[in-house]
């Protein structure tokens, strides 16, 4: 091929790029004797090897290595201004970036000229910027010109029967006003399936005019980052609406119950949990009890000698029930504390915070405060006095947007370059960058770079099981080691693997010090913290919808949309494959639609029809009214402060008061 310039050679070759998927990088150039181009290359952009790291600066573990060696490029001779390809290398040795990650890619630079691209001019998207800005306004008015609840139910309907997977119920009272209403989209219904092991359930929020409670479900993704679930918004806190809003999520979410749900500590939502959750474990979140805290017992956490030695420890270190009671006894004794009501209640509940109860039960690390706090940042900017819930629910799916845009940048830093190795030649590590995530890797990193003070103390041989007694020279504290080389299993009496799901420390001693394995054993490597997280088999899925009793369009609308995307990926590679995917389409499409007409009488079948969102609700003969305004005397409609906030804004008062009167 020829091209007339370095701009028309450079895009062409960056269009393809881009489409195949890596970026593109100019390479040498070399000049002849008079100083005019002769020869240029463009590269891959994992071309070469990142330079080392300076001893000075090996502290900086966050730093990913994106460059693989890759020999992909293309070279250009010109003569007479005119370029020609004189050789062109195809071959990568690295994965290509997948589609929805495109935009990411640096050469890539407007996402709008790449469609334009794509599609052969902008004449052929049939869109402009200005298009979409009044598309977006009119689907905003459409929610609220019907009345605010009914807007919103015919809007939740018209996504309902859109083929998308989206899913919604709702409550009426007697005067067919809006009490409870719960939502969730088919992407949030396929994290649910990769990170649904653990749910926070917040209600902590009032962010309506109607003073309704935003319930959201919350999860922690592969990244160690927050996905929504779904949402509710709920009239009151009894227990029948909680049970409600937890059966509503259970069978959207196809009768799947989490293995551990975080809430605060409300009576009538662990009743329902009983009721709905029986086999999930419930715990208290710690963000909570911290907040709650200092409502009760601000007087003693600001002295270090209570916080730092008692109450830090009791929320987050002890290991054993036996090291909580002891320390609990001492600091009662110590501070005088055995008439304290609130911290009575808190030992009463104990099992339901405390990690040294609740060793057994994964929690992902979601017990932690920065993950709950992230999760208020986020409702905390849609806290708003006079905000309608259609308003709210665009709110939300901005929200979710973005967080789904911050997924998939993740995924495009994991799929683009590797994280830092501190220790080169451990095989363990090596083995842990390629399958983690980058942020789980660096805190698996963590562990295995505190195995240089972990010893082997003692051992026993009882076969096939090798016992051994781990720790430290500085600290009293053992850890117990179960080992058995035939299989490779492992356990710690930490139970690190078992809360957080990736190999403690004690067992990657153990592991690389006595039996000098080189690899993760594939059995302590949890999917949902890989960067194949939400890649799932068609036969993984039928195998996991085996076990429900009830076969749900849900359930059947997930497996075949995950299948369908499998096969259209693919298919989207070629001229070829696209036009088979085509055909075969349209062929299956006339199929179906003959066995369906065939199952009219014979079995339950919903056909839906296509319309617009003011029609839905009122063609099923629902006329949905909105709440009564009410504002309960004290509570306010955002997140309700504690005591260190309140006492902020009251200092700030004081202070200004003060300065007025000055």
């Amino acid at each position: 091929m020829v091209f007339a310039d370095e701009n028309e050679a450079y895009n062409t070759y960056n269009a393809y790029a881009i489409c195949k998927g890596f970026g593109v990088r100019k390479g040498q150039k070399a000049n002849n004797s008079k100083g005019v181009l002769r020869r240029c290359t463009f590269v891959c952009n994992c071309e070469g090897h990142s330079p080392p790291i300076p001893p000075h600066e090996q502290r900086d573990v966050y730093r990913t290595v994106k460059r693989t060696g890759c020999q992909a490029c293309i070279k250009f001779k010109i003569k007479d201004g005119v370029w020609e390809v004189t050789k062109f290398e195809d071959v990568h040795n690295h994965p290509f970036i997948d589609d929805k990650q495109k935009h990411l890619i640096r050469s890539a630079t407007k996402a709008y000229s790449y469609l334009c691209d794509e599609a052969g001019g902008s004449n052929n998207i049939g869109f402009t910027l200005h298009d979409c800005q009044n598309f977006l306004q009119t689907k905003r008015m459409n929610l609220i010109c019907a009345g605010d609840c009914q807007g919103l139910i015919n809007h939740f309907n018209y996504l309902q029967s859109n083929g998308s997977n989206f899913s919604h119920t709702f409550q009426l009272d007697e005067e067919q006003r809006l009490t409870n209403v719960f939502w969730s989209d088919g992407v949030s219904k396929l994290d649910y399936e990769s990170f649904g092991d653990v749910v926070v359930f917040d209600i902590t929020y009032r962010t309506n005019k109607y003073n309704m409670i935003c319930a959201p479900f919350v999860g922690l993704n592969h990244h160690w980052k927050n996905v929504l679930f779904g949402c509710a918004f709920l009239m009151d806190k009894t227990i029948g609406s909680f049970v409600w809003a937890f059966r509503s999520f259970l069978e959207i979410m196809g009768n799947k119950a989490p293995k551990t749900i975080f809430t605060d500590q409300d009576h009538a939502m662990a009743n329902a949990i009983r009721t709905v959750f029986p086999n999930s474990d419930h715990r208290l979140c710690i963000w909570h009890i911290g907040k709650n805290a200092m409502n009760h017992i601000s007087h003693l956490l600001g002295k270090p000698s209570f916080r730092d030695k008692y109450w830090h420890k009791v929320l987050y270190h002890c290991e054993s029930e036996i090291e909580m009671e002891s320390t609990w006894k001492a600091m009662c004794e110590e501070w005088n504390l055995g008439d304290n009501k609130w911290l009575d209640n808190m030992y009463h509940l104990r099992h339901k915070w405390c990690p040294a109860f609740g060793r057994d039960f994964f929690s992902a690390g979601i017990r932690s405060t920065q993950r709950s706090e992230s999760t208020n940042s986020v409702f905390q900017e849609m806290a708003c006095k006079s905000m309608t819930l259609s308003e709210f629910v665009v709110h939300y799916e901005k929200q979710l947007e973005k967080m789904r845009n911050t997924e998939i940048a993740d995924d495009f830093e994991c799929a683009r370059g590797k994280p830092y190795i501190m220790v080169e030649n451990s095989g363990i590590l090596q083995h842990a960058a390629e399958v983690y995530t980058h942020v789980i890797y660096r805190n698996f990193q963590a562990e295995f770079l505190h195995v240089l003070s972990e010893h082997v103390l003692r051992s026993e041989t009882d076969r096939p099981l090798h016992t051994y007694i781990v720790g430290t020279g500085s600290s009293e504290r053992k850890h117990i080691m179960h080992f058995c080389p035939s299989d490779s299993t492992i356990s710690c009496s930490c139970k690190l693997f078992e809360m957080q799901g990736w190999l403690c420390r004690h067992a990657l001693c153990v592991l690389t010090n006595v039996a000098k394995v080189t690899n993760i054993p594939s059995k302590y490597i949890l999917k949902r913290w890989t960067k194949v997280a939400k890649q799932r088999t068609y036969c993984e899925d039928v195998a996991q919808s085996s076990h429900h009793a009830v076969k749900s369009k849900t359930l059947r609308l997930k497996r075949l949309m995950q299948l369908a995307f499998n096969v259209m990926n693919d298919c989207a590679n070629h001229d070829v494959t696209e036009e088979l995917a085509t055909t075969t389409l349209l062929h299956l499409r006339s199929e179906v639609t003959k066995k369906m007409n065939s199952l009219i009488g014979k079995d339950h079948v919903d056909f839906l029809v296509e319309g617009n969102e003011s029609e839905y609700v009122e063609n099923r003969g629902i006329r949905v009214l909105d709440p009564l305004q009410r504002r309960p005397k004290g509570v306010a409609n955002t997140r309700i402060k504690g005591a260190t906030e309140k006492r902020k804004r009251k200092v700030s008062s004081c202070v200004e008061g003060t300065l007025h009167k000055d």
